[in-house]
């Protein structure tokens, strides 16, 4: 089986560290890279002996570009990776054996953490807490591109949605769910990802991801922060969203949910243990409120 890995890049300087990852790669069946510079300045730094290709593209969105090096592959089966990423030594040869069975179509692996930092520590909490929620539906349509595995023949015949210029990694799961692609997790096979090295970076990481569900949803007509759209809101801060009935109550209660934001991540800074981790906890959640509630604003951007 030969494998081909997808970068999408614009000018992160943090992909050199990335490509020497995968040049470090063990026991792994032959495989490419292909590196997709969406509207990229920077020259990435290829390790001498990685066979990489650099495909040159206009400023379309990561989406566009891993289409763009979908459609280039030479490989049978497909890793998705980001720029930020680090790759373990076994990680090309443990995706190759997860496809060794015919019946495997598309793989969502694990995420951890490349440093342990207490501020890494409360993101990656956060994140797999995000894991988790997928459980009740069995992974199904779980799909984080960060760390994702599908046979090329899938992907091109399912490209990646190019709707909007980021945040579709849900919309990718749900569209291969009801395309009827079986799509499983498996937290064994893992990356790890470098989270933010600021509060400020994660707050307005998690503003952005609540702001681009909410404008997919838009976009698509799906929910993608529930099964049903014509349900209930729940979860965190399920009330907000049930008084939050016109634009201009929208902003306003962003606006509040940002300065609340603002005064949790200071907090989750200064207290020690389970209660600044319950800080920052609250402290992104506010955050990503803020952002689904601008996101349904009529009007808003990308």
């Amino acid at each position: 089986m030969k494998v081909s890995v997808v970068v999408p890049v614009r000018d992160d300087p943090r992909v050199d560290d990335l490509l020497a990852s995968l040049a470090a790669q063990q026991d792994a069946p032959p495989f490419e890279v292909l590196v997709a510079l969406d509207g990229a300045r920077r020259e990435p730094r290829v390790p001498s002996g990685l066979p990489a290709r650099l495909l040159r593209l206009p400023p379309q969105g990561p989406y566009a570009a891993r289409n763009a090096a979908i459609r280039e592959a030479k490989g049978e089966l497909l890793l998705l990776t980001d720029s930020d990423c680090l790759c373990p030594p076994h990680w090309v040869a443990a995706a190759a054996r997860l496809f060794e069975n015919e019946s495997s179509e598309a793989v969502q692996g694990a995420s951890r953490a490349s440093e342990d930092s207490r501020l890494a520590r409360l993101v990656q909490l956060e994140y797999d807490r995000y894991v988790e929620s997928h459980a009740r539906d069995g992974y199904r349509h779980f799909c984080n591109t960060r760390n994702f595995a599908i046979r090329s023949r899938i992907a091109r015949k399912h490209p990646l949605p190019e709707d909007l210029p980021r945040g579709g990694d849900g919309v990718y799961g749900r569209r291969l769910e009801r395309a009827g692609v079986s799509l499983r997790y498996e937290p064994g096979w893992w990356i790890a990802h470098r989270h933010p090295a600021s509060r400020w970076d994660e707050g307005r990481r998690a503003f952005e991801q609540g702001r681009d569900g909410a404008l997919w949803s838009r976009a698509t007509g799906a929910d993608l922060f529930r099964e049903s759209a014509a349900g209930p809101a729940t979860g965190p801060g399920a009330w907000l969203l049930r008084r939050a009935d016109g634009d201009l109550s929208r902003r306003a209660l962003a606006a509040a949910l940002l300065s609340t934001a603002t005064a949790l991540a200071v907090a989750s800074a200064v207290l020690p243990g389970s209660a600044g981790a319950a800080a920052f906890s609250r402290f992104r959640r506010a955050a990503h409120l803020a952002g689904r509630l601008s996101g349904e604003a009529r009007g808003a951007k990308p």
